[in-house]
């Protein structure tokens, strides 16, 4: 499995993910909220050669120092998909942003186990952070 990075109006990433951000399952995965794009994002894909297997947009706020992650998909919502989507996530952005996210409560374990902790919680999500001592 490889993490492929985009910027959020690169071509490649229409490509790579045209099919999967109008599938209807894939829409549920994200409990029929719409993903976005812009040229604040980036886009982290997890991809066994022609397949994704889960991708994760990040929008960057230049003003706030801030980096939120608020729509994400993992296929079969593998564990080891969302951990790696994650670690490149850290690696690439912890250093200048500080990172949070809207997590779909059936995936706080995996964030926690990332080094995310919870800020609030509502009825489908909860508001997490990476502690900077993750950092």
């Amino acid at each position: 499995m490889n993490i492929i990075i985009l910027e959020g109006e690169d071509q490649r990433l229409y490509t790579m993910v045209a099919r999967l951000v109008m599938d209807e399952e894939v829409l549920a995965y994200n409990l029929n909220y719409p993903f976005k794009t812009s040229p604040d994002y980036l886009w982290f894909i997890a991809a066994d050669k022609d397949t994704v297997l889960g991708f994760m947009p990040v929008k960057k706020d230049q003003d706030k120092s801030k980096a939120k992650i608020n729509n994400y998909y993992v296929a079969d919502d593998d564990g080891d998909v969302l951990s790696a989507l994650l670690e490149e996530v850290i690696q690439e952005l912890s250093k200048d942003y500080e990172i949070e996210s809207v997590t779909q409560l059936r995936h706080v374990p995996d964030f926690e186990r990332n080094g995310f902790t919870v800020m609030l919680y509502w009825t489908r999500y909860a508001k997490m952070r990476l502690s900077r001592d993750e950092k």
